[in-house]
């Protein structure tokens, strides 16, 4: 359970994703030490849905990312993660929703499927109220906070990245 928002800023040049902090596990949270946005070898990351994949590929993108900033680069990049997934867990199914921001563009991958985001996206539990937020107006930051407030699959602390646009 996550919510994570991201917003394209063209006048300021820059990317801004947040999300919230929960993890569960059975009918428990936790709010510490959860990571499930990053920002790593000149990527910000953001993931929702199983904790085992979202760390495998925190670890992937220590030593890879996408040739360049395309859709279909991006899905070269999720495809070979897929196999790399397989020598640690036997499994190349992608289940996770990722954001990610890269050399100045924003894209959502949702298993294998790759797409450029244009303007503002959200994923995850909290996504319908993050996402009619970033529709009127509002900051990823403000976006993930009425998510948390309405939703009782998100949680705070809100961890926020930015990224500049090339």
């Amino acid at each position: 359970m996550s919510v994570i928002a991201a917003r394209i800023y063209k006048n300021a040049n820059k990317i801004v994703m947040a999300s919230d902090s929960i993890m569960v596990k059975g009918w428990s949270k936790t709010t510490q030490n959860t990571t499930k946005l990053v920002s790593i070898n000149g990527m910000i990351m953001g993931v929702t849905g199983h904790c085992d994949e979202a760390s495998l590929m925190f670890k992937y993108m220590e030593t890879h990312k996408p040739l360049a900033p395309t859709e279909r680069d991006v899905l070269d990049f999720v495809v070979e993660f897929s196999q790399w997934k397989r020598d640690y867990s036997g499994d190349t199914v992608i289940r996770d929703t990722y954001l990610l921001a890269y050399g100045g563009h924003l894209f959502c991958m949702e298993g294998i499927f790759v797409y450029e985001v244009k303007e503002y996206e959200s994923v995850g539990a909290g996504e319908d109220f993050a996402k009619a937020a970033l529709y009127l107006g509002h900051s990823p930051q403000e976006a993930v906070k009425v998510a948390c407030e309405l939703s009782c699959f998100v949680c705070e602390p809100i961890v926020i990245y930015e990224q500049d646009i090339n």
